[in-house]
C-alpha cells in the first residue's frame, strides 16, 4: 500500500527527500545565507572564467518553467506561494529558499527557485547559481509529486555530453608550463555539479519518453567517475568519493534496467557490481532491496555478507518473510525489532508492522499502530497514504476520517524531514 503503482511491500517507505552524500541546497541548515546554493557539488571547477563564454541565459527564460498551483493539495496542507521582491538582493532570496528548505516547503521552493531564475536578480554568467536553482527547482518539483513537470522542465538542459558543459582545467592552472604548450594534455571538466548531472539523466529519459537514455546516460558519467579514479593527480579524499558515486551509479543503473522491465539484465548487472572492502553497510542493504525488486530472494537474504549484525540486516529478515507472503513471521519479526530502543528507526519499523497486521486481519491494531506514529509527528508519505487506506477499509466515513488526519497533520511541527506540500494523493483524497 505503499502507492497505488508499487507493491508495498516490496518498499520500506517513500522517501521524503534523496539521500547525499555532500551537503547542497536540499541539506537541513539552521543558516540561512544562500551559501548552500554556491557550494552544490564539493568537486565541481573553480569558478569558471568569463573569457570561456559560458551563457546560461537559455536556462533563464520564463517558458521553461511551468505554473503551479495548491489545487492538488489538502485545504489544511497549503502554504503561499512567495513573491519575489525584485529590489531584494540575490543573497537574500537565496536565504529564503534555504529556510523554505530546510523547513520542507519544496513545492513553495520549487516556485520560488523558479521566480529567482527568471528575475533580474541573476546574471546569465552565475554559473554556479544558476545549476544550484534549476537542481533544487528539479528536486523539489519530483519531492512534491511533481515528477512530470521536472521531466519537461529538464529537457532545458538538453544534451549534458555536448562540448559546451566542459572546460579544459589544466589551461586555468597556475602551474601550467609555458614551455610545453605544445605538448599540452587537455583535462576535461564537467561544469554542471554532480547531483544536478545524476537527477538529470532520470529525468530526461521520462521527458523524452526513452527508458534506454536513462542506462546510457548512468554509464557515461560512470566512465568520467573511472577516469577521475584513475587520474594520478586525483587525490585520494577525492578518489574515495569518486568511488563512492561509481557505486551509487552502478545501483542506479540495475534500478533504472528493472523499471524498464527488463530483469534478466537487472540480474546480471547486478551480479557484476564489485562490492568493495569498505562497502557501507548501507550500500549492501540497496543491493539487497534491489534483489527483491528483481524477485531474487535467496540472493537479498545473502547480499549482506558479513553484515548480519547490522541495524539495514535486521531490516532484511521481516522484509524477506512479507515478500514471501508469511506475514505472520514478518509480525514476529517487525515486533522484535521494535523492542531495540537503540534503533532511530522505528516509525518505519512500526509502519511495516501495520502493513503486516493489516494482511494478517489484524485491521484495528493496524490503524491503532499507525495513528499512534501520526500521534507522534511521524508523518511521513508512505505511513499517512497506508493509514487512508485502512481508514478506507474500516470505515464509511473515510473521507472524514482523512480530512481531520490532513488537518492533524498540518498542525504538527515543522521538522524538514517530510515534504510539507503533500498532495491529495498522499492521504487518497
Amino acid at each position: 500500500m505503499d502507492s497505488p503503482s508499487a507493491k508495498h511491500h516490496h518498499n520500506l517507505s517513500r522517501s521524503s527527500r534523496p539521500r547525499s552524500s555532500t551537503r547542497g541546497p536540499l541539506d537541513a541548515s539552521d543558516d540561512f545565507s544562500g551559501a548552500s546554493l554556491h557550494e552544490l557539488d564539493p568537486l565541481a571547477p573553480d569558478d569558471v572564467p568569463q573569457s570561456l563564454g559560458k551563457d546560461l541565459s537559455f536556462l533563464l527564460r520564463p517558458n521553461i518553467y511551468h505554473p503551479l498551483s495548491h489545487v492538488d493539495i489538502p485545504p489544511p496542507l497549503r502554504s503561499q506561494f512567495i513573491v519575489l521582491d525584485p529590489g531584494e538582493p540575490l543573497s537574500s532570496s537565496l536565504g529564503i529558499l534555504e529556510r523554505l528548505l530546510a523547513e520542507g516547503r519544496f513545492l513553495v521552493a520549487a516556485h520560488f527557485a523558479g521566480a529567482i531564475l527568471t528575475s533580474s536578480l541573476i546574471s546569465p554568467t552565475e554559473i554556479k547559481v544558476i545549476f544550484a536553482l534549476f537542481y533544487t527547482r528539479l528536486a523539489c518539483l519530483e519531492l512534491s509529486g511533481n515528477a512530470v513537470l521536472a521531466a519537461q522542465e529538464s529537457k532545458a538542459l538538453e544534451d549534458l555530453s555536448s562540448t559546451f558543459y566542459y572546460i579544459d582545467s589544466s589551461l586555468q592552472s597556475p602551474d601550467t608550463d609555458q614551455k610545453h604548450d605544445h605538448v599540452h594534455q587537455p583535462y576535461l571538466r564537467h561544469i554542471v555539479p554532480w547531483p544536478l548531472r545524476v537527477l538529470a539523466v532520470r529525468l530526461q529519459s521520462i521527458g523524452f519518453g526513452d527508458s534506454r537514455r536513462s542506462i546510457g546516460g548512468l554509464y557515461e558519467i560512470g566512465m568520467e567517475a573511472r577516469r577521475e579514479i584513475m587520474r594520478l593527480e586525483t587525490s585520494e579524499a577525492h578518489r574515495e568519493l569518486w568511488r563512492e558515486r561509481l557505486a551509487d551509479l552502478g545501483m542506479r543503473s540495475v534500478n533504472a534496467l528493472i523499471e524498464m522491465g527488463d530483469l534478466d539484465a537487472a540480474k546480471r548487472s547486478l551480479e557484476t557490481l564489485r562490492a568493495s572492502g569498505s562497502e557501507t553497510d548501507i550500500n549492501k542493504f540497496r543491493k539487497a532491496l534491489l534483489h527483491v525488486r528483481i524477485g531474487d530472494l535467496d540472493a537479498a537474504g545473502h547480499a549482506l555478507g558479513d553484515s548480519n549484525e547490522s541495524k539495514e540486516a535486521g531490516l532484511m529478515h521481516p522484509l524477506l518473510s512479507m515478500a514471501e507472503g508469511r506475514y505472520t513471521d514478518a509480525v514476529a519479526g517487525w515486533r522484535t525489532l521494535q523492542q531495540d530502543l537503540t534503533r532511530t528507526d522505528g516509525a518505519l519499523i512500526a509502519q511495516n508492522l501495520a502493513v503486516c497486521l493489516l494482511y494478517a486481519g489484524e485491521l484495528d491494531e493496524a490503524r491503532q499502530l499507525l495513528e499512534s506514529q501520526v500521534s507522534a509527528n511521524h508523518s511521513f508519505s508512505s505511513l499517512v497514504f497506508n493509514l487512508s487506506t485502512v481508514y478506507e477499509l474500516c470505515f464509511d466515513s473515510a473521507a472524514q476520517l482523512k480530512g481531520q488526519l490532513a488537518a492533524t497533520i498540518a498542525k504538527q511541527p515543522v521538522t524538514g524531514q517530510t515534504n510539507l506540500d503533500r498532495p491529495n494523493a498522499d492521504l487518497k483524497l
